[in-house]
């Protein structure tokens, strides 16, 4: 009796541990490397969606040194109405020693209520954590907003390295925060290499 019940216990937590292994994380194989390399300031590199479209803008005049990517999944919410309509992820590198960039006053910027408009609409700071990606930490501020069309939450990111600084947006509906083009995302922070 005692060797059936030690058995169905093993099967048991057997059976557990592989349906925990597979919901960790999202499956990245088949992901497309992405990187700038006409920017050799631009030093990192991370994987994107296959499906996902990615379009960089090349410095202007008024801008020097500062690369921004715009990062487009094919519906960044349920209510999109047109595939690839919106890009709802933004990423800018500050190359050091070519862009401006005041790392205390982007800091301080994200990291409170931010002012939106004149009548009073603000982004409403929910929260702010970090974690660590090839021996980078990756700072994370998240705001909410209560818009017209809904809540949204709006997330930035912020991390350096020795030639740049990065930062990065995301928006999405309040209620899809955590759905499948947000968790792809968080995927794609979670492949950023840095260039040696």
């Amino acid at each position: 009796m005692q060797k059936r019940g030690l058995i169905s216990l093993s099967i048991g937590l057997l059976a557990i541990l592989i349906l925990s292994a597979c919901s960790q994380g999202i499956n990245t194989r088949g992901w497309e490397e992405f990187t700038i390399q006409e920017a050799p300031g631009f030093d990192i590199q991370f994987l994107i969606p296959p499906d996902w479209d990615s379009n960089y803008l090349l410095p202007m005049e008024t801008a020097p040194g500062q690369w921004r990517v715009l990062l487009t999944p094919p519906r960044c919410s349920s209510e999109q109405t047109e595939d690839y309509g919106e890009s709802c992820i933004i990423l800018t590198a500050y190359v050091k020693g070519e862009a401006e960039f005041d790392e205390d006053e982007v800091l301080a910027l994200i990291s409170e209520n931010i002012r939106l408009s004149q009548d009073g609409a603000e982004s409403i700071l929910m929260g702010q954590s970090s974690f660590d990606v090839d021996e980078l930490t990756i700072q994370r501020f998240t705001h909410k907003i209560n818009s017209a069309n809904g809540e949204v939450q709006l997330s930035y990111y912020y991390f350096q390295t020795d030639s740049a600084y990065y930062t990065a947006m995301a928006d999405f509906p309040y209620d899809e925060r955590e759905d499948r083009v947000a968790e792809q995302f968080q995927a794609l922070l979670q492949s950023i290499t840095v260039l040696e």
